[in-house]
């Protein structure tokens, strides 16, 4: 049985034998929170556009009229920006899923030229599995979220202990639903996309892996989150020395864009790195449950010489 430390090991093996799957997971990563943003700045431009026009009190009225008929338009755009990113991402996944499971049971990096060939295949079932496995993430997030949301008033306005005991359950079965859901999120992807399972087959398979090895499956959550955190750190803590460097400068402010540029683009590559790092551990996971990988055999101790047989013997 494939352990989590290895599961974890083979994952960022597979990661850095295949950088190119890195480098274009952080270019879609990039490109869609560009995307994201395009609409609040469209919509920003043109409120700025009509508050210039004219005499300040009519101009203020016209802006927020003009906010208010923008409303619904900004939301559209937002979420559609959202649909993209997260079809490119599905489709990153159907083709670099396979290649994964591939490296990891094959301990060695896959032929080239696979990518599109395997994202052809798997686009649809993995399609269905992404919105199966996160959707119910997000359900399960966002009506926690909810219900803490709406006791907070409730706490404001009569304490007691009943609600706070509500409000810690609802808070702990967030985090450790979040940690579960995301997990079995990915193990669905990860069967339809590698494994050519039906998404309901998926993702019934995904859920006996998971119980099967949720010690495993939860080790390596946690193992990527930590790592995530550590690069976090990492980047805040060079973001803040180039932002305190050049603090009220407006010279230094104009020269440490391009830092602060390289260091968010390095920061991209380096999570993306461990995304792909972290799907590559799963995979590996499932490929074991298949068989399909062969677990190290511990190394054995040398035999040592018997110290009473290395005595002199008395003539």
């Amino acid at each position: 049985m494939l352990r989590a430390n290895h599961a974890v090991r083979l994952g960022l093996r597979a990661s850095s034998r295949n950088p190119e799957l890195a480098f274009l997971k952080a270019l879609l990563d990039q490109a869609g929170n560009l995307l994201a943003l395009l609409p609040l700045l469209l919509a920003a431009l043109l409120l700025a556009a009509v508050a210039l026009r004219g005499a300040l009190l009519p101009a203020a009225l016209r802006t927020l009229r003009a906010a208010l008929a923008l409303r619904w338009p900004l939301l559209g755009g937002v979420l559609a920006a959202l649909g993209i990113l997260f079809l490119a991402s599905t489709l990153f996944w159907a083709g670099t899923v396979p290649l994964l499971a591939a490296d990891t049971e094959l301990d060695q990096r896959p032929p080239r030229g696979n990518f599109v060939l395997l994202l052809s295949r798997g686009a649809a079932r993995t399609l269905l599995a992404s919105l199966l496995g996160w959707g119910l993430a997000l359900g399960f997030s966002s009506a926690c979220t909810l219900a803490l949301l709406a006791a907070l008033p409730a706490m404001l306005a009569r304490p007691s202990l009943a609600l706070a005991l509500g409000a810690s359950l609802i808070g702990t079965a967030l985090i450790l639903g979040s940690v579960l859901l995301d997990a079995l999120a990915r193990l669905t992807v990860i069967r339809a996309a590698a494994f050519a399972d039906p998404p309901p087959a998926a993702f019934g398979k995904a859920v006996s892996l998971l119980g099967a090895r949720l010690g495993a499956c939860v080790a390596v959550t946690l193992a990527f989150l930590l790592l995530e955190l550590i690069a976090g750190a990492v980047v805040a803590a060079l973001t803040g020395f180039v932002s305190g460097v050049s603090f009220f400068d407006p010279g230094a402010e104009l020269l440490a864009i391009a830092p602060r540029v390289a260091i968010g683009l390095a920061a991209a590559a380096v999570f993306s790195w461990l995304e792909v790092g972290h799907m590559g551990a799963l995979a590996a996971l499932a490929a074991d449950a298949e068989g399909l990988i062969g677990t190290p055999e511990p190394p054995q101790p040398p035999v040592a010489e018997l110290v009473i047989e290395a005595l002199p013997v008395e003539e």
